[in-house]
């Protein structure tokens, strides 16, 4: 996959030669944190046929924890957390880690240790991580990719060079899709809370022209007043529920910050907080009929 134009500006300032042997790359998901993963990963191990051995997971060399190599952890050692579908990256996992790179190695010059996902990390593991990072072994290297800013101990952070993501803006966003979209002016389409990997998603299976189509539909709602077929058809658009309100409170944003409505701002701005609480809120529904309330808070936009 091509890199993203941001990606190719951090890796432009990454000298392999001169590393940390820990690393700490964090940001937003869906950004292109694992093309810089990669591109370490394959810098370090370099050798002949070790991007094989990389793709498939098998490198001598390599240490991977990530949702797959979690699965296979608790197979092996606790199957009651495979079966309640935990995330949470245990200790006794990190320390099987640790174990692997204190050995010499075997196909390269260098070890890795690659984390992905490391906001699942329990506060344990970050402890017992803390000893290796402090001391590494000569001619390894820790990489820990995590979603969240700022989410791990903070003397992991001392002791590892970081490379941050921040958030896209949306001229960001909108200069890259201009690239990839068949026209460019669908780029007004996407939501400013999506990601690149999102959007190049939406456009390989299909979805991006339903989202076209929501965005046509909400754009007649706003302007031209409630409809109830119009709603229903909002209702049968195969998108997931919750992407659906994502989309509405964003669209709602959008238009009141652009002033392109004539709704008068402040109901605007009361139905906007009321979509935000509702979303807040689902978690402490235990049964949604998804149809009649997503019928039921499109009723409510104001005209």
């Amino acid at each position: 996959m091509k890199n993203y134009p941001w990606i190719d500006e951090k890796i432009s300032s990454i000298d392999l030669s001169n590393l940390s042997h820990s690393m700490i790359i964090e940001g937003q998901e869906g950004v292109g944190k694992n093309q810089i993963c990669q591109y370490l990963i394959n810098g370090l191990l370099s050798e002949k046929n070790s991007q094989n051995l990389i793709k498939n997971n098998s490198h001598p060399d390599l240490f991977c924890i990530n949702s797959e190599t979690l699965i296979s952890y608790f197979q092996r050692v606790d199957k009651d957390k495979l079966r309640n579908k935990t995330k949470k990256i245990p200790v006794g996992f990190i320390r099987e880690a640790i174990d692997f790179i204190m050995l010499k190695p075997g196909l390269s010059k260098n070890k890795i240790l690659f984390i992905d996902g490391a906001e699942n990390l329990t506060v344990s593991s970050q402890n017992a991580l803390l000893k290796t990072l402090e001391e590494p072994p000569q001619n390894t290297y820790i990489i820990i990719q995590s979603n969240r800013f700022k989410c791990l101990n903070q003397t992991i952070y001392s002791r590892c060079q970081l490379i941050h993501f921040n958030n896209l803006l949306q001229d960001e966003l909108y200069s890259w899709a201009e690239d990839i979209l068949q026209n460019k002016n669908d780029k007004s389409v996407i939501p400013a809370y999506m990601t690149p990997k999102k959007v190049s998603q939406l456009i390989k299976d299909g979805s991006f022209e339903d989202l076209k189509v929501l965005s046509i539909h909400l754009n007649s709602l706003f302007n031209k007043g409630v409809d109830g077929k119009v709603i229903s058809d909002i209702i049968d658009i195969n998108i997931d529920f919750n992407e659906k309100l994502n989309y509405i409170i964003d669209f709602a944003l959008s238009i009141s910050k652009e002033g392109t409505s004539d709704i008068h701002p402040v109901r605007l701005s009361d139905f906007i907080q009321e979509l935000s609480d509702f979303r807040e809120n689902l978690f402490e529904i235990n049964s949604l009929n998804q149809k009649y309330a997503l019928n039921h808070l499109l009723l409510k936009i104001p005209c």
